[in-house]
């Protein structure tokens, strides 16, 4: 998996039922690149507030989706992931994310209006 163009795309219900599948397969895509089981662990907890915060206050009745496409890029596991939302998140989930998320990925990008984020996390450097 080392071509910069590996994508890996994951369609799933919006419900918290289905969140796990996105996490294990950050998981399972994180192993491949090379993460230790530290930095697997940072990622599925990541991933797992991703989708906490993406499903809060959101009216999923099945019908709406949760997209994950995981991307491989110069060394970095990034995991983007999008939800069918009506409205904003709210500012009480966006600061419980960043007080989670912070210190287990390298970097995060958000939408707050869209329902829409990225996260990026690479594997330690070894001596």
């Amino acid at each position: 998996m080392s071509d910069p163009t590996d994508e890996v795309l994951l369609r799933i219900p919006a419900r918290p039922e289905y969140g796990r599948i996105v996490r294990v397969g950050g998981a399972a895509l994180g192993m491949r690149q090379g993460l230790s089981f530290a930095e697997i662990d940072e990622l599925r907890l990541a991933v797992d507030e991703a989708v906490i915060l993406l499903l809060d206050g959101s009216d999923a009745d099945g019908d709406t989706e949760l997209v994950a496409t995981f991307r491989f890029d110069d060394g970095h596991l990034e995991v983007e992931i999008a939800a069918d939302r009506t409205e904003a998140l709210r500012g009480d989930a966006l600061a419980r994310f960043h007080e989670v998320c912070s210190p287990l990925i390298d970097t995060y990008d958000l939408d707050s209006d869209r329902g829409w984020l990225r996260l990026r996390k690479a594997p330690a450097p070894t001596d």
